[in-house]
């Protein structure tokens, strides 16, 4: 019984594995990816490469949104953090043309220079690190519900492979010391084995969440009961669920305002008694006095009602949020409202909980007249458990909570995982290679060539990408759909030579290519975008990074080329 139980687990880990295969490798990459999307967008729009975080920037995005306050009724600003270089400023005004039933756009941010404050236009209309990011749960030019159940099921598989996978190591902890680097079977399954055990938390995260974010596509059955086909009622039942009660805020914006109107009855006073004495002994004093009075009221009121926000009513009040968040003031807001004080909301640059996501975030709101802090968000702010778990995985899924090392941490458990995948369909051909020696199989050679065309084919087509976004000129029409476009061609290239070529030498050509292409790329960028070879080191870290990561990137496909020519010297 026991023995049927390990083979049949063993079967099942196997064919849910390789069946999915290709496609899961696809989605790890362009899912790993996602984790830079805003760096790679960045580093595609070379028009904002120039800009570089200094000790000006917030003395200038305060200025910026000041200037911009006083024609629009609300005013957000980006700060530059390490996934930006750029202040962004985005405005919105309630008009009376917006108040339809109609679907309000948001309104594009702009953007300035961190140092300069000179405006930036942006240019380069690129498909940038969303293209990656959209690719990864819903592939791309297939209907959006046939994409994502396509993903659904690889995840679904996915899953099986994980749950199996423990199921048929008994060793497993020991697993994650034992690495065998020889050219056999053994080492191929060390390979796939030790990305598998290290990163074995993240999998199952990354797996479980994935497939709860799809769950509205592939379990309809419960909204489809109750809305029926009425998708936008769902959405809108949906977003009440998530709004908060502002009642307690309302509250304490009243008792300012009622404040402030007895504290203006009581100047309204003196300034009449004051207005009187001086009309005393003087003929048409009653006239006298109310023309001083008017006055004096008038000077009150310029004083008091004349840019109440100002350079200094923002700095104290980023000053008291950076008492609550050291260091980390990620963005502000500024919000006028009719016959009502204007607040001012702030956010952190780095959330500090999971639950800090889209509709609920976390923001200190403060009146900009008192400085009074008059709502601090503490999260989760929501009732239900149902949507702080949602809201727990999504973050979890797409790290919206982690800093930059954290973030880094996340993209190296997803290369773990795109090793698991790739080391397994190798494997699956290792362990069947002397039995295909003898009876050649239509199956294995099928696989074998699958396997090359995918993974190396998403790097080079990975290589492609990003050079095509350099050799195009800048307003080039359709600049999206061709950078697309040239992802896939070479990665349908190297398809079409994985087929065509014997496989030993295809896997070498093709990584050669694409360490050559990888390697092209920080010289390419430096010709196309920079003025001098000193801005190679004193441009934003952002860009450095990059350049660091495709010669990486080089250097794997050189040594994994290195490794297979080795092996064949071995064998002759």
């Amino acid at each position: 019984m026991k023995e049927n139980f390990n083979e049949t687990m063993r079967w099942l880990h196997t064919y849910s594995g390789l069946i999915v295969g290709w496609l899961l490798f696809a989605i790890f990459v362009t899912g790993t990816s996602a984790y830079y999307k805003n760096e790679i967008t960045l580093w595609m729009q070379p028009e904002f490469h120039k800009s570089k975080q200094s000790d000006k920037t917030l003395d200038i995005a305060i200025n910026k949104a000041i200037e911009k306050i006083e024609r629009n009724d609300k005013v957000s600003v980006t700060l530059p953090n390490s996934r930006s270089n750029l202040i962004a400023v985005r405005v919105e005004n309630s008009n009376k043309k917006e108040q339809t039933n109609k679907r309000k756009r948001r309104v594009p941010p702009t953007y300035y220079d961190a140092s300069s404050g000179e405006k930036i236009e942006e240019t380069t209309k690129t498909a940038g690190g969303n293209f990656l990011y959209r690719f990864h749960f819903e592939l791309y030019e297939v209907p959006r519900s046939v994409g994502r159940w396509i993903v659904a099921i690889a995840t679904m598989s996915m899953f099986v492979a994980i749950i199996t996978g423990i199921l048929i190591h008994k060793r497993i902890f020991k697993d994650i010391f034992t690495f065998r680097p020889k050219n056999n079977t053994r080492g191929w399954m060390d390979a796939h084995i030790l990305p598998a055990v290290a990163a074995l938390p993240f999998l199952i995260m990354i797996t479980y969440s994935g497939l709860i974010l799809l769950t509205g596509t592939i379990m309809p059955w419960g909204i489809k009961a109750y809305f029926g086909d009425n998708y936008r009622a769902y959405k809108q039942e949906y977003i009440k669920l998530y709004s908060v009660d502002n009642k307690e805020l309302e509250a304490k914006r009243v008792i300012l305002q009622n404040n402030e109107v007895e504290n203006k009855a009581n100047i309204y006073s003196a300034v009449n008694s004051n207005a009187l004495r001086q009309a005393k002994n003087t003929n048409n004093s009653s006239r006298l006095a109310l023309t001083n009075a008017n006055r004096q009221l008038h000077k009150y009121e310029y004083i008091e009602t004349k840019n109440i926000i100002t350079k200094e009513t923002l700095n104290s009040i980023i000053k008291k949020a950076n008492e609550i968040w050291p260091n980390n003031i990620g963005s502000f807001t500024i919000i006028k409202e009719k016959d009502k004080n204007p607040i001012i909301e702030l956010s952190p640059r780095v959330a500090t909980t999971l639950f800090n996501y889209k509709m609920q975030r976390e923001v200190d709101t403060y009146d900009a007249k008192s400085l009074t802090l008059l709502d601090s968000s503490i999260l989760p702010s929501l009732e239900s458990k149902v949507l702080n778990t949602s809201t727990a995985l999504r973050a979890l899924h797409e790290a919206k909570f982690a800093d930059s090392t954290l973030r880094f941490v996340f993209f190296v458990s997803g290369v773990l995982g795109i090793i698991l995948v790739g080391t397994g369909l190798v494997l699956w051909t290792q362990k069947r290679k002397k039995k295909n020696a003898i009876k050649k199989s239509f199956g294995f050679w099928l696989v074998e060539k699958l396997n090359l065309g995918t993974i190396v084919g998403i790097m080079l087509g990975l290589a492609v990408y990003f050079i095509a976004n350099r050799v195009m000129y800048i307003d080039e029409a359709n600049r999206r759909d061709l950078e697309i476009n040239a992802f896939f061609l070479a990665w349908l290239f190297s398809y079409i030579y994985a087929f065509l070529r014997d496989t030993n030498k295809a896997w070498k050509e093709q990584l050669l290519l694409t360490a050559i292409l990888f390697l092209s790329l920080p010289i390419i960028n430096t010709i196309t975008i920079l003025d001098s070879l000193l801005e190679v080191f004193t441009r934003d870290s952002i860009f450095i990074y990059f350049d660091i990561f495709f010669i990486f990137m080089a250097l794997v496909c050189l040594l994994i080329r290195f490794i297979l020519i080795k092996k064949e010297r071995r064998k002759a």
